[in-house]
């Protein structure tokens, strides 16, 4: 018996029944499982290389630009072209822009210009958001609470209803990347752990004493190991059967309480498999946008992964033109008339 071979009953004089037929379709979805799983996450990797050199300087030059805008906007305010409701919309829109940039992209060049316009200072919202963002809330939502965490400085039904959606959304990030490097580090399932534990006890060479069987055992034990370093289920299950003196052709013959434990093993690797298949989906998701139910291959992720980028250089283009086009007063005043200051909790207006 091959270890690349999948472990399928074949039928021959008769037909499979339906343990029989259980077994060779969780066989095949576990293969099938595991080739999807090392496909998506060799397509994050790419992504994660390719980011460097082609996503983040486009992402750079996109942000750029708006702070350029925002520049621009700061001299409009000052010039004598525009006057009163103008100058509103301008500041309104040079302190959520320039906030933006420097929290979230690090353009920090842009706090003295947001200075002008805001009643607080930049530092001080940051140091208000840094804050907030280590306080632990007391909420059934993020089930992140310990024992001994101490109280929150500010009840989470106290926060804005923004606020607490941005810590939600903040704090489902974080678990996400939590359960994704357990995942890594745990690189084995319980599955796969509970068949080489049972293999472990039958074959372990310390306890032997003849030299020839200590010698086989040792042997088999090297086998063992690398398909549970391998996080490798089938390849267990078929050294067990192999060691039980039991081929593919005698998968056919043996007793369906037998049967039944070797479905109910595969079952819950699928099951397991399924999870990290998610989490994978998931980390990819985060990358690239893609929503993670449809994150099923590597040309379906790096196509997306692509699309991204040409949309990024059609907007930066698009940027371009409206920031030559900003230039003209006149072409400024176009776009601001008609601009409406949507309402908002005046946070550092």
């Amino acid at each position: 018996m091959t270890d690349t071979a999948i472990l399928h009953i074949p039928g021959q004089d008769k037909p499979l029944n339906k343990k029989q037929k259980e077994f060779n379709l969780l066989s095949e979805t576990i293969e099938a499982l595991d080739r999807q799983i090392a496909e998506l996450k060799h397509a994050y990797d790419e992504m994660l290389r390719r980011m460097p050199a082609e996503l983040d300087p486009l992402v750079r030059e996109y942000q750029g630009i708006r702070a350029d805008i925002v520049n621009l906007w700061d001299r409009a305010y000052e010039a004598e072209h525009f006057r009163n409701a103008y100058q509103t919309k301008l500041s309104y829109l040079i302190t959520e822009n320039a906030y933006d940039l420097i929290k979230n992209h690090g353009l920090t060049d842009l706090k003295a210009v947001f200075n002008k316009y805001s009643v607080v200072p930049a530092d001080v919202l940051l140091e208000e958001e840094r804050r907030r963002e280590q306080v632990r809330i007391n909420d059934p939502a993020f089930l992140l609470e310990s024992e001994n965490e101490p109280a929150p400085d500010v009840a989470f039904h106290e926060l804005s209803k923004a606020e607490q959606e941005r810590i939600k959304a903040a704090r489902r990030e974080q678990r996400m990347d939590e359960r994704i490097r357990e995942a890594q580090q745990a690189k084995t399932t319980k599955s796969v752990r509970s068949v080489y534990m049972e293999l472990v006890k039958t074959f372990h060479p310390d306890l032997e004493t003849d030299d020839a069987e200590k010698q086989r055992k040792t042997e088999t034990m090297q086998r063992i190991t690398k398909a549970y370093q391998d996080n490798n289920l089938l390849a267990l299950l078929k050294l067990q059967m192999e060691l039980e003196q039991i081929d593919l052709s005698g998968l056919e013959n043996i007793d369906k309480n037998q049967l039944s434990y070797y479905n109910k093993i595969l079952r819950q690797q699928i099951a397991e498999l399924d999870q990290e298949k998610i989490l994978v989906q998931q980390q990819i998701a985060a990358a690239c946008g893609l929503p993670y139910q449809h994150a099923n291959s590597m040309v379906t992720v790096i196509a997306r992964f692509n699309t991204n980028i040409n949309e990024l250089k059609a907007e930066i283009k698009n940027i371009r033109k409206v920031y030559a086009n900003w230039l003209v007063p006149s072409q400024l005043k176009a776009y601001l008339k008609p601009f409406q200051i949507p309402e908002q909790p005046d946070d550092h207006a």
